[in-house]
C-alpha cells in the first residue's frame, strides 16, 4: 500500500486530520508502518518486537467502526505508537517486555503498566516495542548507546555506513541511548509517536540525534509502576515527536490524572515567547568531554557552538528577559569524596526495584539480580560479546556498600548544591524561569539532581555525517517546557527527516 502522506514527516495530527476525513482508516494506517518497519529495521534495529498483525488489525477495526460511531477516545484516536521494551506489556497485547535483556524474555508481566494502559484507553494503537540500551544502559561501563543482547546494534536513520569503528560510547556517529529505538523509529517512520524513559539522558540524548521534541517530567509526575527500573528517583517515561502539539496530547495522556494540571498540557501549545525569561549556557563549557563523545574532527566541534550560539541569538529577540552565560554550577559538584552522588543513589536503588519489578512477572527466568549477573555470564556469548563484554554497573549495585544512611545523605546533597545552590539560585539571582544549553551537555544531569523537567528542541545537522543535533531546557513545571518548545517550533526552521540508506 502506498501511503498518500510522507511516512517520515507526518505528525499524529496530520493522521488524525487524515482518518477524520475518511482519508485513511487506522486499519491502513497499521499496514503501513509495519510495511515500513518490514523494509528498514533489519538495519535500524530500532524496534525490538512487533505484536501480531492479526491482534492489531482486530483493534483498528474496533476503533475504525468507533470512529464511524462518532466516538473519540481522544486526540490519538486510531493513531500507532511505539513504547520502549522496558514498560510492561501483558501477554494479551501480544507484546513481550525484555528490557533488552535474554534473561527477561516470555516473562509475563502479571499486568500493563498504568501508562499502557491509559494509551490503551485512549485509542492508540501499540504495534511494537522499541529497542533500548540494554537495561536502560544500567548494565555495564561505557557500553555503546543502542546496543542489546536481543536485537543488537541500532543505528542512527541519519548517519550514512553508521557506527564508526573505535567511536566512543556516545560519539558522533552513535543514534544514543538508552531509548534509542524510541527517537530511531519516530524518525523513520516507523510510528508518527512513542515512548521512551529516561533516568539521566535517556530521551534527551537520543532524541536529539533524531531532530525530535521530547519531554522528561519531573520527579514522580507519572508512575513508574511496571517499567523496569534504575531508580525512581530519577526516572520517568517521556514521549518522542515530531511537534510540539503531538508531544503535548501524549503528555495529557501518559500523566497521571491527579498531576494533569488545569487544562491539559494541549493548551500550552500557544507558540508564545511571553512569561518566558531564559538564561543559556556557555556551550564551550557546557558540553561532551571527549571520552563520552570522540572528536572525530575540529569543525564538528566548531559547527556545534555556532549554530547554538545563533539559536541563542535569535532567542533572544524573542523573549523580555534573557541572560546569556549564566553560571550554573558544573556537574562536578555533584560529588562526594570524588564520588559521583547521583550514581551512588542509583547503584543502591537498582538492586530493590528491580527485584521488585521481578515481583510482577508470572515466569521470570531469575529471582534477583544475582541471579541476573550469572545469568549473563553463563549467556555469555550473547549477553557479553566482543566490544559489549561487561557488567560492572549490574555488578557494582549488587555490592554497593551505600547505607540508607548514606542514600539521605547524597540526596540532601543534591538537594542543597544541584537545586537550592544550583538551579534555583541562578532563577533567582537572574530572574529568570528556563535555562537553556546544548543538549548534549550535563544539563539534563541537574534536571535529574533537582527532580525537574528537561526537553528537547532539533536545531541543526552536522555537515561532517548529517546527523542532528539539538538544544536542551529545565524549568521547574512542564507546561512551562511545552510552551517553549511550541514557541521555538514557530520561530526555527521544520526538523528534516532522513535520508534512509537501507
Amino acid at each position: 500500500m502506498v501511503p498518500n502522506f510522507n511516512i517520515l514527516t507526518a505528525t499524529a495530527d496530520d493522521l488524525q486530520r487524515e482518518l477524520s476525513s475518511g482519508g485513511i482508516t487506522s486499519k491502513q494506517l497499521v499496514k503501513i508502518y509495519l510495511s515500513q518497519i518490514e523494509r528498514h529495521n533489519d538495519y535500524l534495529k530500532a524496534v525490538i518486537s512487533i505484536a501480531p498483525e492479526a491482534l492489531l488489525l482486530e483493534r483498528a477495526t474496533i476503533l475504525d467502526d468507533e470512529r464511524q460511531r462518532g466516538k473519540l477516545r481522544s486526540p490519538l484516536h486510531g493513531i500507532p505508537i511505539l513504547v520502549k521494551d522496558n514498560v510492561a506489556t501483558h501477554p494479551s497485547t501480544g507484546l513481550d517486555t525484555t528490557a533488552g535483556s535474554l534473561a527477561l524474555v516470555d516473562s509475563k508481566p502479571r499486568s500493563n503498566a498504568p501508562i499502557i494502559d491509559r494509551l490503551l484507553a485512549a485509542g492508540l494503537i501499540i504495534i511494537g516495542k522499541a529497542s533500548l540500551s540494554e537495561l536502560s544502559w544500567w548494565k555495564g561501563t561505557n557500553l555503546l548507546c543502542g546496543w542489546n543482547s536481543i536485537s543488537g546494534q541500532a543505528q542512527s536513520p541519519y548517519v550514512k555506513g553508521g557506527l564508526l569503528i573505535g567511536d566512543s560510547f556516545a560519539g558522533h556517529s552513535n543514534p544514543g541511548g538508552s531509548s534509542s529505538g524510541s527517537a530511531i523509529a519516530v524518525a523513520a517512520g516507523f510510528a508518527p509517536i512513542s515512548i521512551g524513559t529516561e533516568t539521566f539522558g535517556s530521551l534527551m540524548l537520543p532524541a536529539g540525534r533524531a531532530a525530535l521534541y521530547s519531554l522528561k517530567p519531573g520527579r514522580a509526575l507519572i508512575s513508574t509502576r511496571g517499567i523496569v527500573p534504575i531508580s525512581n528517583f530519577s526516572d520517568q517515561p517521556g514521549p518522542m515527536t515530531k511537534t510540539t502539539k503531538d508531544l503535548a496530547v501524549l503528555m495529557d495522556i501518559i500523566t497521571d490524572p491527579e498531576n494533569v494540571p488545569s487544562g491539559g498540557y494541549a493548551s500550552r501549545v500557544t507558540g508564545s515567547w511571553e512569561g518566558l525569561r531564559i538564561g543559556t549556557l556557555d556551550p564551550e563549557k557546557w558540553t561532551y568531554p571527549p571520552e563520552i563523545r570522540k572528536v572525530l574532527d575540529e569543525g564538528m566541534e566548531r559547527q556545534l557552538n555556532d549554530e547554538i550560539r545563533d539559536a541563542y541569538a535569535t532567542i533572544k529577540q524573542h523573549v523580555s528577559v534573557f541572560k546569556d552565560n549564566v553560571p550554573l554550577r558544573t556537574a562536578d559538584t555533584l560529588t562526594i569524596n570524588g564520588e559521583d552522588v547521583l550514581l551512588k543513589i542509583f547503584e543502591k536503588d537498582f538492586k530493590e526495584q528491580f527485584e521488585d519489578y521481578l515481583q510482577l512477572l508470572e515466569t521470570p527466568q531469575i529471582k534477583n539480580l544475582a541471579e541476573l549477573i550469572a545469568f549473563n555470564k553463563k549467556n555469555a556469548d550473547r549477553e557479553l560479546p566482543p566490544g559489549y563484554d561487561n557488567q560492572e554497573i549490574l555488578e557494582r549495585s549488587e555490592n554497593t556498600d551505600t547505607t540508607p544512611e548514606d542514600r539521605a545523605n547524597y540526596v540532601a546533597h543534591l538537594k542543597k548544591l544541584g537545586r537550592d545552590e544550583g538551579i534555583d539560585k541562578i532563577f533567582n539571582e537572574y530572574d529568570i524561569n528556563v535555562v537553556m544549553g546544548p543538549l548534549e551537555s550535563p544539563l539534563y544531569y541537574f534536571a535529574a539532581a533537582c527532580g525537574y523537567p528537561v526537553a528537547a528542541m532539533p536545531l541543526g545537522y552536522l555537515e561532517y555525517n548529517g546527523r542532528p543535533h539539538g538544544l536542551g531546557a529545565v524549568a521547574k513545571e512542564e507546561g512551562l517546557l511545552i510552551q517553549l518548545q511550541s514557541a521555538y517550533e514557530g520561530v526555527f526552521p521544520p526538523r528534516k527527516p532522513p535520508t534512509l540508506f537501507k
